[in-house]
């Protein structure tokens, strides 16, 4: 029986969305507020306000989903070793 390949591109893809999520918290937390006249961000990072929520919640989902793949390919590269 063939081994299955180590999962390098499902381990490559939660790193990078770990850091993604990590970089656009940041800018959102140091910029950003909501408000009395809404959703707001500061100047370094004006007029994307939305871009960084969306980019927030995006990363995140890919970050949740990524790893629970992530997770069954390592036990399958695990377990037919």
């Amino acid at each position: 029986m063939r081994a299955r390949p180590f999962p390098y591109a499902s381990l490559a893809t939660v790193a990078i969305s770990a850091v993604v999520l990590t970089v656009s918290t940041t800018i959102y937390e140091r910029h950003c507020a909501f408000g009395f006249g809404g959703f707001q961000c500061n100047d370094p990072v004006a007029g994307y306000g939305d871009i960084l929520l969306t980019t927030n919640l995006a990363s995140l989902a890919v970050l949740i989903v990524a790893t629970m793949m992530t997770a069954w390919k390592l036990v399958a590269w695990f377990r037919f070793r």
